[in-house]
């Protein structure tokens, strides 16, 4: 059950841990809930991410103190944006400050205390007041929460409500699960349009542009989704007005890939169908099996290969190969013999 008066513990920290954060993300959370319970003396603390790969709004626990299985289980599935809870609704969906039972009560004729989280789970286990604030970034995305608990509604006070506030900024920077694959997109890839594939789904990360050709509802996404879950590297791929992109693959924690777009001239001045079969050639395919693939002669393949290797300068058809996969020259299209 919680525990109050300087016992902070929980039953089974494991089973609630976020599978998306990293290693250090967690380390950081805890350092911060640990600083942050001690300033403002709270017998319990909770702080979540927003998991940015759920299929519906889900939040991860990152590190807590004092509260039970059930308790923390409650508060993470409550702090979601269709929540019943009509303080958590408030703090979730309109105010963007941390606000305790009493300020709820005063300010917004919510009574905290009746609602069925703190009957059932939070004054059972000896705490009578409370805070929780959303986290969000500057640009408004929602990324997590602080909830924390005390014994006493004196214990409270408007001065530690003010650290909580001056921690916010600190807390929600921490609670972005996203946010190291901004800091790699903005150290490798420039300007470049990016987006996430993680779980099957497009992720857009805050501050960074996912641009026209990553869009899930265009041509080359479907794509992506049936292609890169396992993959990295460069490409190259060319919408239907025949302009060249390259597209690089980074692949991240567990099955997540940072894709990166821009546009780019011909590589090596190579056409479409020399692309084709520059493809083909990476993943070994004979002249024969490249004149079934693209539906053309054996003749106009071998025709096609002098004409590749001339222009990549190299003398065989091996080297094409690992230039191809050294430079990004394999082309994404929708043939089953593609390379990726």
């Amino acid at each position: 059950m919680g525990t109050v008066a300087g016992q902070f513990s929980y039953e089974s920290p494991n089973a609630f841990m976020s599978p998306v954060a990293s290693a250090s993300v967690l380390e950081r959370a805890e350092q911060l809930v640990h600083l942050l319970r001690d300033l403002v003396r709270c017998d319990a603390v909770m702080l979540t991410a927003s998991n940015p790969f759920a299929p519906t709004p889900q939040h991860e626990l990152l590190a807590a103190d004092g509260y039970s299985d059930a308790a923390l289980r409650r508060l993470l599935d409550d702090f979601v944006p269709d929540t019943e809870n009509p303080a958590f609704h408030l703090v979730r969906n309109r105010v963007r400050s941390a606000l305790r039972w009493s300020d709820l009560a005063r300010d917004w004729n919510i009574r905290f205390a009746v609602t069925s989280i703190a009957e059932q789970h939070l004054i059972p286990a000896g705490f009578h007041e409370g805070l929780t604030s959303s986290l969000s970034l500057p640009d408004g995305s929602h990324v997590g929460a602080v909830h924390m608990n005390w014994s006493t509604s004196r214990a409270a006070t408007d001065d530690r409500r003010r650290t909580v506030e001056q921690f916010r900024p600190l807390l929600a920077g921490t609670s972005d699960l996203l946010q190291p694959y901004r800091v790699l997109a903005d150290e490798v890839y420039g300007d470049a349009h990016v987006a996430l594939i993680g779980a099957g789904l497009e992720q857009r990360i805050p501050g960074r542009d996912v641009g026209p050709i990553l869009r899930s509802e265009g041509p080359l996404w479907p794509l992506l989704l049936t292609s890169v879950p396992h993959r990295d590297g460069r490409y190259i791929w060319i919408d239907e007005a025949g302009t060249f992109h390259r597209i690089d693959l980074t692949r991240c924690a567990g099955a997540t890939v940072l894709v990166a777009e821009r546009e780019t001239p011909a590589p090596y001045d190579l056409t479409v169908r020399e692309l084709q079969i520059v493809t083909l050639l990476a993943v070994g395919a004979s002249n024969p099996e490249i004149a079934d693939a693209l539906v053309v002669s054996r003749r106009t393949v071998s025709t096609h290969v002098e004409h590749i290797l001339a222009k990549l300068a190299v003398a065989s058809r091996a080297e094409v190969a690992a230039l191809a996969a050294r430079e990004g020259l394999r082309f994404i299209q929708r043939s089953a013999h593609s390379s990726l």
